[in-house]
């Protein structure tokens, strides 16, 4: 870790994009003062902010700086001398906690709703038919090939007959009473067991 010592300028100048007017209001809001006190802090000219800070709360300062448009610069703490310091009474800087927000409800920007034009629109009364009466007439249908049948004719022509094809049974023969149908089965044959050896008690 190194002990130099780094100050804290601030160069006048916005970041490039970033709308002046804007960054001096953040930057009001950080230093909690009015907004005229800090518009001479961007005017073009360094002035320091902080001096005697390690790297690491210099880094811290120069990310809060950066996130409101502020362009600064680091110097060592011997070479920053001659740089004039903003006037830090009654307290010195101050960073606002993590999620407060930087403008004002007022100074929210808020872009104008512009209200639909309904210059050419008007209100129909209750009933009026909506619909033009120039619309284009749809010509009637040609019937001249249709004819009507007089009551009870047939509409559909009768189905053709078909002759159900015929069944042979020449290849069939009836068995006589008491044939059987099935085969014969095999007629079990059964061993006797040996019980020779067998005692009863």
């Amino acid at each position: 870790m190194t002990d130099a010592q780094f100050d804290l300028l601030m160069t006048g100048d916005t970041a490039p994009g970033v709308d002046r007017n804007i960054a001096v209001s953040k930057l009001a809001t950080l230093f909690k003062r009015p907004v005229e006190q800090v518009d001479k802090l961007l005017c073009g000219k360094p002035s320091r902010v902080r001096k005697n800070l390690n790297q690491a709360e210099l880094e811290r300062y120069q990310n809060a700086f950066e996130s409101i448009g502020v362009i600064t610069k680091a110097v060592a703490s011997a070479q920053a001398a001659d740089v004039p310091q903003i006037d830090k009474t009654p307290a010195t800087l101050n960073l606002c906690p993590n999620g407060t927000p930087v403008l004002s409800e007022d100074e929210r920007y808020r872009p104008a709703v512009a209200a639909p034009d309904t210059d050419h629109l008007s209100v129909a009364d209750s009933g009026e038919n909506l619909s033009s009466n120039d619309s284009i007439p749809v010509p009637a249908p040609d019937t001249d090939h249709i004819s009507v049948a007089p009551v009870g004719s047939t509409i559909l022509p009768p189905a053709p007959k078909e002759n159900p094809p015929q069944k042979s049974l020449s290849h069939l023969s009836l068995c006589g009473p008491g044939t059987p149908l099935l085969d014969k089965k095999p007629e079990p044959n059964y061993r006797v067991p040996n019980t020779e050896h067998l005692s009863l008690q």
